[in-house]
């Protein structure tokens, strides 16, 4: 294996060559990309704009990376990025775990004849709205720290009610990873849902604060996996899960709360009423003109927290998105923010259009 100096995503980016010497020392048998070069697409360069990195010069700099360093690798080369799609990463992931360069070189749209001028207009036109804790993460990735690996039992402790109630009273953050009906039908008052079974750590990374200890609320024997996602985004804050899980809660009624949902037939009738609720859509904007529920206003869950002041006090709010996961994001930080007034739609637009209710485009 040698170290290859691949900066561009992030300056001290670096991909890895891997021999198999019993074919050959001068040619590599496979290059470990990382987040540099995916299949179909290139690392995004605006991670670090916040701390002193222009996008701009970041994408320049991964030009001359991709160019000098890995574009000059055989096309026989395997190329073994550090993941696909479903982050965004970048806009074209593929689902595929493994290429060659020379297959890359054919069909990744970042990788065509182009000039370093044009490559930088294109890689930095229009990338998808980040998380938060990607910057985050580039930053605690450039220091010395414990792997993800280490000390998960120190961070998977059960705890009682009163220790739960205790991190919430003192300013904590109580997160629910079940899944979003069981969360509206009975949850801790105060806490944040991030269902483990969808996009998890995107979300918790975005919806959750680094720094704020974290008290967790999860399915029995589902607390070492959520400790260790949360690990690989940054998120090394928790102190421990509810022992028991909701049943500890049974003899504290006063604790529950519980969001009401609606049905997309119901809620057309809702907005035809003399005192409509506002729909919010929570999803991201594109999402939106492409098809949204008339009246409804976009406010995406990505960056959500910094907009509730748009949010009217005093009128009922039904949040939607895609299918249901990220509204109950949405719905359990209103609610944690003191509003609740707030209802979710099941099932989200795929529900909306499945019943042939009315659609409004932009």
């Amino acid at each position: 294996i040698r170290f290859l100096e691949t900066p561009g995503h992030t300056p001290e980016g670096i991909s890895l060559l891997v021999y198999d010497l019993s074919v050959s020392r001068e040619k590599p048998h496979a290059v470990l990309t990382g987040d540099t070069l995916f299949i179909g697409d290139v690392g995004r360069p605006d991670l670090l704009g916040s701390v002193g990195f222009s996008s701009e010069g970041l994408a320049g700099i991964l030009y001359d990376t991709l160019h000098q360093k890995l574009l000059i690798l055989p096309d026989e080369t395997l190329v073994y990025p550090a993941h696909g799609a479903g982050s965004l990463c970048g806009r074209n992931l593929s689902t595929d775990t493994v290429s060659t360069i020379g297959e890359q070189r054919g069909f990744n749209y970042a990788l065509q004849p182009m000039s370093k001028r044009e490559f930088v207009a294109l890689i930095t036109n229009e990338l998808p709205a980040a998380p938060s804790y990607f910057g985050q993460n580039a930053m605690l990735n450039r220091i010395e720290r414990a792997t993800a690996s280490q000390d998960v039992d120190v961070n998977a402790e059960a705890l009682s009610v009163d220790d739960v109630l205790r991190v919430q009273a003192e300013g904590g953050q109580v997160l629910d990873v079940r899944d979003p009906a069981d969360f509206a039908g009975a949850h801790l008052r105060g806490s944040i849902n991030v269902g483990l079974s969808g996009a998890f750590a995107q979300w918790a990374g975005e919806v959750l604060d680094f720094d704020t200890p974290i008290a967790l609320v999860v399915y029995p024997g589902g607390e070492q996996e959520t400790v260790t996602r949360l690990r690989r985004v940054g998120l090394d804050n928790t102190v421990g899960f509810l022992a028991g899980g909701m049943q500890a809660l049974e003899e504290g009624p006063d604790l529950v709360g519980r969001t009401d949902r609606v049905t997309a037939g119901n809620l057309a009738e809702q907005l035809a009423s003399g005192r409509p609720p506002l729909a919010v859509d929570v999803r991201a904007k594109h999402e939106w003109d492409e098809g949204h529920i008339p009246g409804s206003v976009n406010i995406p869950l990505l960056g959500l927290r910094e907009r509730l002041g748009e949010l009217p006090r005093g009128r009922a709010l039904t949040v939607y998105c895609a299918s249901g996961y990220r509204s109950s994001v949405a719905a359990s930080l209103l609610q944690r923010a003191g509003i609740t007034d707030v209802t979710e739609l099941v099932g989200g637009m795929a529900a909306w259009r499945v019943s042939k209710l009315v659609v409004e485009h932009s």
